[in-house]
């Protein structure tokens, strides 16, 4: 007979995010995920199979509070402009708040992993992939109904966007003047008008 868990998974998997998040993929060890998850070596591998098998698991829950979750699930329904804008501030607020210094979890994950990890990298490109058509039919929408610039070639401003978050995910790891990136992103967001 099958053993209960004796530990919270989803509390254990957002500690998990924290930990890869905080130290990155290869410098976290399996010790440090014991730690921090107060579980035993066992239930990781029993519940997850190795680190990587977590790893994955927390990427998907934290795309599920990621500042792009709700700019996915909004591009069919949200106001265009207004969405897009949340994006852009979401992004800024994560990683100027409790999280600071860390930047975008995916972000670090893509600059640490991609080169090295075919499955991971498979994974996090599809993540773009959806943030970069997510933001593409926002602006299409936009563009039909006024409020974003409807010279402007859709598919490239999305990949203009999509660019420009994953540089802000980086630079607001070193740069913490929160008035200067809202100006550069206030400018960026104006190629909407």
């Amino acid at each position: 007979m099958a053993r209960n868990k004796e530990f919270n998974i989803a509390d254990a998997i957002m500690k998990a995010i924290d930990v890869f998040w905080s130290k990155g993929f290869e410098a976290t060890s399996i010790q440090d995920l014991v730690t921090a998850l107060k579980i035993n070596r066992g239930s990781i591998y029993d519940t997850f199979g190795d680190k990587a098998g977590l790893f994955f698991t927390a990427i998907n829950q934290y795309e599920n509070i990621a500042p792009s979750h709700r700019l996915i699930n909004n591009a069919r329904v949200g106001n265009p402009k207004n969405e897009i804008k949340i994006f852009f501030s979401g992004l800024l607020a994560q990683n100027h708040g409790s999280t600071a210094n860390r930047g975008c979890l995916m972000t670090n994950s893509i600059t640490e992993l991609a080169n090295r990890n075919s499955k991971i990298k498979e994974h996090l490109d599809e993540n773009l992939q959806l943030i970069e058509d997510s933001l593409r039919i926002l602006i299409i929408r936009g563009q039909k109904t006024g409020d974003i610039n409807p010279w402007l070639d859709p598919l490239n401003l999305a990949s203009f966007l999509l660019i420009f978050s994953q540089g802000l995910n980086v630079i607001t790891k070193v740069n913490k003047d929160n008035d200067k990136l809202l100006d550069v992103m206030e400018t960026v967001l104006s190629f909407l008008d």
